[in-house]
């Protein structure tokens, strides 16, 4: 008797148990929370790891570069947009591998440089697994973007800033002003990093000086330090990576709003910046919206994303790899 009530519970109980995959805020124009009048969109990506593909979820697969960026052409249409990365979006691991592993992380690191270019990343912040592959190599990377990398407290041995350190973006007729930050712990061969909080400040002011409507913060700190930096840094949107957290509503800290789109490119970040809503302003909103594998395709990007698998069933080809002797490498360990 108790099997059968239970069973009998079963598609009720099913039925009310929420939905794996989480949706923020209607796109629409006013905001339920009382503003109106889109000026734009700031849209935002981050933790994205090298991973191109959909994720192998068992019921609604999410993510996929050539989803992304239809998602953020159809939202561009509508309005103007900007689109920025926080951070983390080369690498998984902050070390390098050997041989073919290195090579094949490396073919998807060029997939997220090229398939940004193809789609319209406005900028990219460089975050701590950025550099996973090294300095040089992560120049080289800049070099081959498009779109600038952004770093306001990452300097060489000379304590110059290795790149740019801010930048204006103008989209329709709204302007935008957008920097970024990563750990002042970060230290490797040729580079270390600076106080963000003071790096941040000094960008954000700068930005308002040039004639920036609304300033950005691209942060690798982490969703709790951020709160820190929006205090300090005065900026209006920090949008942060590192901890992976997804913000279906944004959390505000001042005048600030922040906001994660959590990772893999599962979900695509958004900010709806408004003419008019309570309070002085400027008025955003943060969200972020799921992006499904079985949505529209960017044709461009499939092409790179179809190409690079192909290379990777024998990624070294036109790659350099990291020589095999290497005295960390396992495969050698206890060789003789």
């Amino acid at each position: 008797m108790r099997l059968l009530i239970t069973l009998l519970l079963l598609p009720l109980l099913t039925a009310a148990s929420p939905s794996r995959v989480v949706t923020g805020l209607p796109f629409a124009d006013p905001a339920p929370t009382g503003q109106a009048d889109l000026l734009a969109r700031v849209l935002f990506t981050s933790n994205r790891m090298g991973e191109g593909d959909p994720c192998e979820c068992p019921s609604i697969p999410l993510g996929g570069l050539a989803q992304e960026a239809a998602l953020v052409g159809q939202l561009r249409a509508e309005a103007p947009g900007f689109w920025f990365d926080s951070g983390n979006r080369l690498f998984k691991l902050d070390m390098a591998m050997t041989g073919t592993e290195e090579a094949a992380r490396r073919l998807k690191a060029i997939l997220m440089i090229d398939a940004g270019g193809v789609a319209g990343l406005d900028a990219m912040g460089v975050g701590r697994l950025d550099l996973g592959a090294g300095l040089a190599y992560l120049q080289t990377l800049a070099r081959r973007a498009p779109f600038p990398l952004l770093s306001a407290n990452l300097l060489d041995d000379q304590d110059q800033q290795i790149f740019q350190p801010s930048l204006l973006v103008t989209h329709g007729d709204r302007v935008v002003g957008v920097t970024s930050v990563l750990p002042g712990d970060a230290s490797g061969l040729g580079f270390h990093a600076t106080d963000p909080h003071k790096a941040a400040r000094a960008q954000v002011a700068l930005l308002r000086e040039q004639g920036a409507e609304l300033v950005v913060v691209l942060s690798n700190l982490g969703m709790d330090a951020d709160k820190a930096l929006a205090r300090a840094s005065k900026a209006d949107l920090v949008l942060g990576s590192h901890s992976r957290e997804l913000t279906d509503d944004g959390v505000t800290v001042g005048r600030a709003v922040l906001g994660q789109a959590g990772s893999r490119g599962k979900y695509l970040g958004e900010a709806r910046w408004y003419a008019r809503g309570p309070g002085k302003g400027p008025h955003v909103v943060l969200t972020t919206r799921p992006v499904y594998s079985e949505a529209p395709e960017h044709p461009d990007v499939v092409r790179l994303v179809q190409g690079t698998h192909k290379r990777l069933e024998d990624p070294v080809l036109g790659l350099p790899g990291v020589p095999m002797n290497r005295v960390d490498d396992p495969r050698l360990k206890g060789a003789r």
